[in-house]
């Protein structure tokens, strides 16, 4: 199972993602993502606020040194589970940097330690398969994971980063749950570690490690559920960091997205939108409202008190029913996000205007919202062929999870966990679509979870590829 020559490769795979994380993340020119506008949800309640001398930079340049100011407090309602990194990068920064400012890459080194820990974890699962196969998966996984798209979010205040960080442990453990003939309490518990870290890490993701809970009390092959504590005490840190992000939302959220959605992204689209709005409990004046999002000056949603008012007229379950009415207009959305995920970073369209959240600091002197493309090969292949394609992209979506299905090796259950993934990828997707401003960022989670698929089925075929060999 651990060979010497398997040793020596993972240590060399472990080594090279340590390096090209470290490179992003701390070499100059560091990486980032642009605030947009949503770092406050988190530095705001530790009272950290932009560099006094240059003031906010949204969009389009990184801000890596922040500041501690009375002014900056703001207390978001909201708690995740993204506050745990935070502090221990607050302990770190007060150690080894500053007590009157933050050095942002500090979140880079927790959030890339425990991003090398699930790295680490995949390798453990990945022990239990050929050598061949286990190399083929650490090396599509450093091509298609371990680039400017996905790590210089590591380096950021956003919620997301913690998803990031975490999904790869959450996979890897849920497969040596499913497929291992015997787990023990110890990678029970590890399940319910990474999966809680992924429900607590924001709202919107949470739905993606409830929808996994299930694997949790899958009978061993061979010993059956075992000792019971592990799983109730895993589905306890599942269950609670969920509802510490669920529960925590702001009830204003309620009516900020549906009101995106159907206000700026539907009705403006519609010859009579008089008549859809006759559908809701929305009084028929606000069709003044029409081609407003929550965020411009002036917008009908501008107040939190509006915000919650809207909500009692159409909140989420009624845009979900609104679109079981209309799939053509669902099928509108869709199209729209589609188009959104094809690019391979996040995008932000609002009228004419694209954002791109730059990843470089202003002092760097490259153009507003310049991108990296470091380790770029696999984005600009794909962003090449699907880039604003919204059709060739759905086909792309298709071919990945239906290529997973078709070469999945005939071991026991793992349709199980096939199916288990598939509705995580559903659900990432589901998400964007009751979002009707700020997609982007949950696509790019839609999109980190495929290209985990796309690293998984390239061991897959190389699997095959040996076995066929082998027999011949």
């Amino acid at each position: 199972m651990h060979s010497r020559s398997s040793r020596l490769g993972n240590a060399v795979f472990l080594a090279l993602a340590t390096i090209v994380l470290t490179w992003q993340l701390f070499i100059p020119p560091a990486l980032s993502v642009a605030n947009d506008n949503d770092f406050q949800k988190l530095a705001g309640r530790y009272c950290l606020g932009n560099d006094p001398r240059t003031g906010p930079v949204l969009f389009d340049y990184t801000s890596l040194r922040w500041y501690f100011s009375p002014s900056a407090c703001i207390r978001w309602p909201q708690r995740t589970a993204a506050e745990i990194p935070f502090l221990v990068a607050m302990g770190l920064n007060r150690l080894f940097s500053s007590r009157s400012w933050f050095d942002l890459r500090w979140m880079g080194v927790v959030y890339g330690a425990l991003f090398l820990a699930g790295f680490i974890w995949m390798q453990h699962a990945l022990s239990f398969v050929p050598q061949a196969t286990s190399f083929a998966v650490q090396a599509a996984y450093l091509l298609v994971i371990c680039n400017a798209v996905y790590v210089p979010w590591f380096n950021t205040f956003y919620f997301d980063a913690l998803t990031f960080a975490c999904l790869t442990g959450a996979i890897a453990s849920l497969c040596l749950l499913v497929l291992r003939p015997y787990v023990s309490a110890i990678g029970i518990l590890f399940t319910g570690l990474w999966l809680a870290l992924v429900a607590g890490s924001k709202s919107q993701h949470a739905a993606i490690a409830l929808v996994c809970l299930p694997l949790l009390w899958l009978p061993s092959p061979k010993r059956g559920l075992g000792p019971m504590w592990p799983r109730v005490a895993s589905t306890f840190l599942v269950v609670a960091a969920a509802i510490l992000s669920l529960g925590t939302i702001p009830g204003s959220y309620r009516g900020m997205a549906p009101f995106n959605v159907l206000f700026y992204r539907i009705l403006p689209s519609q010859p009579d939108p008089a008549r859809y709005l006759a559908e809701t409990r929305i009084p028929p004046f606000w069709s003044r409202y029409i081609g407003q999002h929550t965020f411009m000056p002036g917008s009908a949603l501008e107040t939190e008190a509006a915000q919650e008012k809207f909500a009692t007229w159409f909140d989420p379950m009624d845009l979900i029913g609104f679109y079981a009415r209309h799939p053509s207009l669902a099928w509108y959305i869709a199209e729209i996000n589609l188009t959104e995920a094809s690019f391979d970073r996040v995008r932000m369209k609002t009228g004419a205007i694209e954002h791109r959240l730059g990843n470089y600091e202003k002092s760097v002197g490259k153009p507003p919202q310049s991108l990296s493309h470091f380790l770029g090969v696999w984005p600009a292949a794909k962003h090449a062929v699907i880039s604003g394609r919204p059709l060739v992209y759905l086909a792309w979506i298709i071919a990945v999870i239906g290529a997973a299905w078709a070469l999945a090796p005939p071991v026991p259950r793992i349709r199980i966990l096939l199916l288990t993934f598939t509705a995580c990828l559903a659900i990432a997707w589901t998400i964007p679509m009751l979002d009707g401003l700020d997609a982007g960022r949950h696509l790019a989670i839609f999109n980190f979870l495929l290209d985990l698929l796309v690293c998984g089925e390239v061991g897959m075929l190389v699997q095959r590829y040996v076995q066929s060999n082998s027999r011949g």
